[in-house]
């Protein structure tokens, strides 16, 4: 049983390390099976900062381990006497270890990114019941086993190496997220390569569209973002997530928030209506922005994407400090129906055509990033481009 538990979490973990690497290698064009929702996806759990560990996939070394367990349950049925038993003792050990770190990926996956992963669930579930069966051929072989084995001695170690690997894991990945503080291009490309290549290779339009729309922070901030989105859908709830875990309080980046609802009914750049409710859901953006609650309102709408309906939308309202009776005759009005016409028409002329699209200081990100760690490495980049050209639009 163990053997077979063992290949099984190779395999899962194969599967997680190919839409790994495919992942990395599109830089956010893939999309895995597995990306469910936004709360439920391994492309999100995958794209994190966490997904690495010393330079290589987590899946990498989860595969490593499975084998290593496949070998020691193999010996354990192949030996006898005293080989058989230490290969029952490094086997129970080796699972014991694997557990301790497969609960530490659980808690950052469920407390720190805040999405579940369907593949590595998966294979947390196989690593528990590898762990069992290993401690059941402990329980079988202490018949036939020397007096005091396994010793108490050699339960603390297993305990001791299990919390000494969870430790050093947690020491890695917080020294790779780092902070918080300021990043510099250098240390960008020092910690992601590949997607500082990317990222500088994206175009560079002529003019952001960033004017009109709904901005949120200071006109003379060195960063402005310009995003297009459609609050039905579940990439620009992700995407909206992400961007203000790496914004936090930095007064430096401005966004500017226009709508592109995928719906034919406001929308004619699409022949479909992709999403029934993103025109409305779009109006009762304007309507919170005529209010001034623009930036309460489009959190209530982002979190709570099932519920986009008239009455949902009035809740909103109420919860947003909205006047609920100037909500509700704005809602169908043509002021609110114009706003949104006219942000869809911006998004045409700069070639927008999916959802969500960011223009980060001019620069063309359709689809945006996979991890809040991307765009914090995004506005790194940025800041310091704008810190260098400042002196030169600065001299005479």
């Amino acid at each position: 049983m163990a053997v077979i538990l063992s290949g099984l979490g190779a395999a899962l973990g194969a599967v997680i390390l190919l839409i790994h690497h495919r992942m990395a290698a599109s830089q956010g064009a893939y999309t895995s099976f597995c990306d469910v929702s936004a709360k439920v996806s391994c492309d999100v759990v995958l794209g994190s900062v966490y997904a690495n560990v010393l330079g290589l996939p987590v899946a990498l070394w989860g595969i490593l381990a499975c084998v290593a367990a496949g070998v020691l349950a193999w010996a354990v049925g192949r030996s006898t006497g005293q080989a058989r038993l230490n290969a029952a003792a490094a086997l129970a050990a080796l699972a014991a270890v694997m557990l301790a770190i497969s609960l530490w990926f659980l808690s950052l996956s469920a407390l720190v990114i805040g999405v579940a992963c369907p593949l590595c669930l998966s294979l947390d579930a196989v690593v528990l019941l590898l762990f069992a069966a290993a401690v059941a051929i402990l329980r079988q072989l202490r018949a036939s086993a020397p007096a005091g084995w396994p010793s108490w001695g050699y339960v603390g170690g297993v305990a001791a190496a299990s919390l000494v690997s969870v430790l050093g894991l947690a020491g890695l990945q917080v020294g790779a997220r780092g902070a918080g503080g300021p990043l510099s291009i250098a240390e960008v490309r020092q910690r992601d390569p590949r997607f500082y290549a990317f990222y500088v290779s994206q175009q560079l339009v002529d003019a952001a569209p960033a004017d009109g729309g709904q901005s949120i922070g200071r006109p003379d901030a060195p960063v402005t973002i310009v995003e297009f989105t459609d609050f039905e859908c579940p990439y620009c709830a992700r995407a909206y997530q992400d961007l203000k875990a790496a914004i936090g309080d930095s007064p430096d980046v401005r966004v500017v928030v226009r709508n592109f609802p995928l719906n034919s009914k406001c929308n004619p750049q699409l022949q479909a209506e992709v999403h029934a409710n993103a025109c409305r859901a779009a109006n009762a953006a304007a309507c919170a922005a005529a209010q001034g609650r623009f930036k309460e309102f489009q959190g209530l709408l982002f979190e709570n994407q099932s519920s986009l309906d008239p009455a949902s939308l009035a809740g909103f309202a109420d919860k947003a400090g909205l006047d609920g009776a100037e909500f509700a005759r704005c809602l169908d009005s043509p002021a609110a129906s114009a706003a949104v016409a006219a942000d869809v028409a911006a998004g045409a002329a700069a070639g927008v055509t999916s959802t969500p699209t960011f223009f980060i200081n001019r620069r063309r990100i359709p689809g945006g990033f996979q991890s809040a760690e991307q765009y914090r490495y995004a506005l790194a980049i940025e800041r310091e481009l704008a810190a260098q050209a400042a002196p030169k639009a600065a001299a005479p």
